[in-house]
């Protein structure tokens, strides 16, 4: 869910800067952030898939 989230948060920063509907310096530190976070989240995910894997 958190995953999911985060991409569409992510579709709608990059619509934003893409339409200019605010400054592009506005809108990249948090576009930047929410793909740092989606990467720790999907990293995290295969993580503990892998862990849950091995201990079946």
């Amino acid at each position: 869910m958190v995953e999911e989230e985060l991409d569409e948060t992510s579709h709608w920063l990059e619509v934003i800067m893409e339409t200019g509907m605010l400054p592009e310096n506005r809108v990249k530190p948090l576009h930047t952030e929410c793909v740092e976070l989606l990467k720790i989240i999907i990293s995290s995910v295969v993580s503990t898939r892998k862990h849950l894997e091995s201990i079946k």
